[in-house]
């Protein structure tokens, strides 16, 4: 079943009218396709190993929408980036679960609201650490993971829509330069840009 033309409408209002969106637009299913595909080839190019599972979850959404938002938009209430080992051992304290594949995080964004570590970490810079104790052997494979994350604003209307599958995410580089130019949102950096997906109910 695909969104209605009415209920895309209805939801890029919703969207365009949030604190700190400045601009949102609705992705054809070609501009979606361009999107999952530009991440996977510059996930593929990466010198560090990056995943952002999120990005290519959004093929699976019948409709995905861009947003262009400042520094007035609501920070993230978790982390959006995280370094994980593949898998996680039995008991294994620091999990994250993506599509029912578990890792073990050794390393996340700092979320300025969040309350001090309580253990060691290492800081990469302001906005980032990792925490040694963690690893579960140096010759483990980490890999930098941007997950799907909620969206607490259109999932808190998903009843009244007629709407689930709501994540959000935000996309490369790459993906981002394409969807600035697909939409017209300028390039400058005090505005990034934001993918939100979701499918009929």
């Amino acid at each position: 079943m695909k969104l209605s033309v009415a209920k895309a409408e209805r939801i890029l209002n919703f969207l365009g009218e949030l604190p700190g969106v400045v601009r949102v637009g609705l992705l054809t299913d070609a501009q979606k396709a361009r999107a999952v595909d530009l991440e996977a080839r510059y996930q593929a190019g990466s010198v560090i190993p990056v995943r952002n599972v999120g990005v290519a979850l959004i093929g699976g959404r019948d409709a995905c929408f861009v947003l262009l938002k400042d520094h007035g938009f609501r920070p993230p209430t978790i982390p959006t980036v995280y370094l994980v080992e593949d898998g996680a051992h039995d008991g294994a304290r620091h999990v994250i679960t993506v599509e029912g594949v578990r890792y073990t995080v050794v390393g996340e964004e700092v979320i300025p609201a969040r309350s001090p570590y309580a253990e060691p970490t290492i800081p990469l810079d302001t906005s980032f650490v990792i925490f040694p104790d963690r690893r579960s052997d140096a010759a483990v494979p980490c890999t930098f993971m941007l997950p799907p994350i909620s969206f607490p604003e259109l999932e808190k209307e998903s009843d009244s829509m007629g709407i689930g599958d709501v994540i959000s995410i935000s996309p490369s580089l790459a993906a981002d330069t394409f969807l600035r130019e697909a939409f017209g949102f300028p390039p400058t950096n005090d505005l990034a840009t934001l993918l939100v997906a979701c499918s009929p109910a």
